[in-house]
């Protein structure tokens, strides 16, 4: 197997550890919320996950054959006029995650909780 393809299995298999714990610092969220106030995380087959809670949508963009992505908040419905805030994210072969509004590097359980709290207002 060359570097290039075990690379880019690293990097998807991140991605996948990632959105999952993305999801569970969610459901931790909404244990205690009312039903009707839960959060949606849905994610697509071309590295898109997104969050969507309280007035707000995060969007995540992920490429797993260089392991860097993009994020956007959004206020109510994604849009160009509804952007709150954009950056860019670096997942490492190490799982340490660089985050464009950070400094130094987040372990990847920490980032996924960086951007959770980026819909849940909890920075």
């Amino acid at each position: 197997m060359s570097a290039v393809t075990l690379g880019n299995r690293v990097y998807a298999e991140l991605w996948i550890s990632f959105a999952a714990l993305v999801r569970s610092y969610v459901a931790a969220h909404d244990l205690s919320r009312p039903v009707s106030d839960h959060a949606l995380v849905e994610e697509d087959a071309d590295g898109h996950l997104s969050l969507r809670g309280e007035g707000k949508i995060l969007v995540l963009e992920y490429d797993p054959a260089i392991g860097e992505g993009s994020w956007t908040t959004y206020e109510d419905d994604p849009g160009p006029e509804r952007v709150l805030e954009r950056g860019k994210f670096k997942i490492g072969e190490d799982s340490q995650v660089e985050l464009s509004d950070r400094r130094g590097k987040l372990e990847l359980e920490v980032a996924a909780e960086a951007f959770t709290a980026k819909v849940f207002d909890e920075e």
